[in-house]
């Protein structure tokens, strides 16, 4: 372990995406965003590539996935299949695991701190485990 500091990576990325969410007004009806999604990786050991994670292999695991589909398609995002509705909120928590888990797969387990993701100008929704 590197006693001497801890590293810290802040990356953002854009994703193309449409949802759909029940109940909320007009939000109702199909439309698209152009996703800000931006997440921080914390820890005290590089990797050999003297990297905390590929930040290319995060942005690469959410895009190849979700980028330009309509998110309620997916189980994560759908009630009947187990998930709940495409939120921000919901979509920062999403995000926030799939990145968790490709952490939890390194040799120097770097921790994901948190996840933003920003739907319009004027809103984001951050997601932390606490």
């Amino acid at each position: 372990m590197n006693m001497r500091g801890k590293y810290t990576l802040v990356k953002h990325f854009w994703l193309s995406c449409a949802h759909r969410v029940p109940g909320a007004g007009k939000c109702e009806r199909i439309h698209g965003h152009n996703y800000k999604v931006t997440f921080c990786v914390q820890g005290y050991q590089l990797d050999g590539q003297q990297m905390l994670i590929d930040f290319r292999q995060v942005k690469h695991a959410i895009e190849k996935k979700f980028d330009h589909h309509l998110l309620n398609d997916f189980p994560e995002f759908n009630p009947q299949q187990g998930g709940s509705a495409p939120t921000t909120e919901k979509v920062a928590e999403v995000f926030f695991n799939i990145i968790d888990e490709l952490c939890a797969k390194k040799e120097n387990k770097p921790v994901v701190k948190w996840v933003e993701v920003q739907e319009t100008n004027e809103a984001y929704a951050r997601y932390e485990r606490v």
